[in-house]
């Protein structure tokens, strides 16, 4: 398994795991990710045997992201936290470490920030992830009622040194 930063020659496969999960997550398109990548903190596919597994996305606070979940963070947190925007794993690689192993890079980065922060849609409910994120140590600071009717569960996690 390697992390490795983000390539236009990914977008192909980072577009088709974004679709995969839309539910779960924003859509995504191609000027839509180019502009991501351009802005992002992390911008990042795992790749394994030669195929992209995984993405993850992070922003960190002053950057010209958009979407409400940033905002929200950014109006409560100020400059304190790092955004994980979206992490999607291909269905054939989930529960094989492959989150876990992104999370651990993405929270050492976040050491600076005080903390890490996310959301996860808690209406209707994503089960896996949010166990996933209680597991890790992550805690509800709110809900956001997004303009697809879904609720989102907004989730913190506090980075000790």
């Amino acid at each position: 398994m390697k992390l490795r930063p983000m390539t236009s020659a990914d977008e192909p496969a980072v577009l088709a795991l974004n679709a995969a999960a839309v539910e779960q997550t924003d859509p995504l398109g191609p000027d839509r990710l180019d502009w991501l990548r351009l802005i992002a903190a992390h911008a990042a596919v795992v790749e394994i045997e030669g195929e992209i597994a995984a993405f993850v996305l992070t922003f960190a606070p002053g950057s010209a992201h958009d979407s409400l979940d940033f905002q929200w963070f950014v109006s409560t947190y100020a400059d304190r936290f790092l955004h994980l925007d979206r992490i999607v794993v291909a269905e054939e690689y989930r529960r094989q470490g492959v989150a876990t192993s992104v999370y651990r890079a993405v929270e050492r980065a976040a050491k600076p920030f005080d903390r890490l922060v996310c959301r996860v849609q808690s209406d209707p409910p994503d089960e896996a992830s949010l166990a996933f994120h209680a597991a890790r140590g992550f805690v509800e600071v709110g809900k956001l009622r997004r303009p697809n009717g879904t609720t989102s569960a907004m989730l913190s996690k506090e980075l000790a040194d």
